[in-house]
């Protein structure tokens, strides 16, 4: 490693002697509500906190550390993890989910045939006119395909790094403060004790700067200065849940309660049950099952 980058590693590390944050995500793992949570929790800190998707997003940088280096994020979500652009991170503290792959599959084909945003994604507009062309059974087998652009990465990360938390989104949503809790805990960025009152005092000015924006030309934060925080206290990190809610999220609906039409179109882990056929089971366990393996999903190779 050359001295220009090693000074780079140093200097992305966040301020105040804190390392760099990281959730680390895949496609159609709960990245949008995960990532609304996230970034709750930097609106109460007062911290930076930065999306990043693919390796587009930061190809004008060179790479994802030196988008770190200079864009200076406290809290980065990489929403489509892939281990060949983390090797130049600065020093950092994380936490990985994955979900079940059937499930990542089912999810992508409602997804992607009806709800998910097509801006800046050629390929899904194509992909989205071949699903609608043809049934459901024909759809997921086309989605299969289409997906392995996710699952792959899934299957290549190194889930042996002691400085990142693995977690399955299926335990996450099942009970989502005691999973953050433990997320939280992990990263050291969870206090204690309960808000003070003039860390309540603070976090309200913070709140204010960040929402504020959408009321502000180019929607700049409504002050200038920040009061970054060290750890979110305790009871704060319940109502930040409340907020982000899979009820809230999608409308009023209870986990399980299903809208083909919605982002958050049902919330409940298991779903491929009712939607792959025997043929999906083959053709699936033809191109996954390694990785089903891998995850603990399944036990025995020859599940069906």
């Amino acid at each position: 490693m050359t001295q220009t980058m090693t000074k780079e590693r140093t200097d992305a590390a966040t301020a105040g002697g804190r390392p760099l944050y990281v959730f680390f995500g895949h496609h159609k793992c709960a990245t949008g509500w995960i990532d609304g949570i996230l970034r709750e929790t930097c609106f109460n800190l007062g911290w930076r906190f930065h999306i990043v998707h693919r390796p587009i997003d930061f190809a004008r940088k060179g790479s994802l550390g030196r988008y770190v280096a200079a864009e200076r994020p406290d809290l980065l979500a990489y929403t489509n993890a892939d281990r060949d652009h983390i090797g130049d991170l600065p020093d950092f503290r994380g936490f990985h989910v994955v979900r079940d792959p059937r499930d990542v599959i089912v999810s992508g084909y409602f997804s992607h045939r009806n709800t998910h945003p097509t801006d800046g994604w050629p390929e899904l507009v194509a992909h989205r006119k071949r699903l609608r062309a043809v049934s459901k059974e024909e759809g997921l087998m086309l989605e299969m395909e289409f997906s392995r652009q996710f699952l792959d990465p899934m299957n290549r990360w190194d889930y042996e790094m002691p400085n990142v938390l693995e977690m399955k989104m299926e335990e996450i949503s099942a009970d989502p403060e005691a999973a953050f809790r433990r997320i939280y805990t992990f990263l050291g960025l969870l206090a204690d004790a309960d808000a003070t009152p003039l860390q309540s005092l603070t976090m309200r000015l913070n709140i204010l700067n960040r929402r504020g924006r959408r009321f502000t030309p180019f929607h700049l934060p409504m002050s200038p200065f920040r009061f970054p925080m060290t750890r979110l206290p305790k009871d704060r990190l319940r109502p930040i849940l409340e907020r982000k809610s899979f009820r809230r999220m999608s409308g009023g609906r209870k986990p399980g309660q299903e809208n083909v039409k919605s982002h958050y179109r049902k919330g409940r882990p298991g779903d491929w049950r009712n939607h792959f056929t025997e043929a999906h089971i083959d053709r699936f366990k033809e191109r996954y099952n390694d990785l089903v393996l891998k995850l603990g999903y399944e036990t025995d190779p020859d599940w069906r």
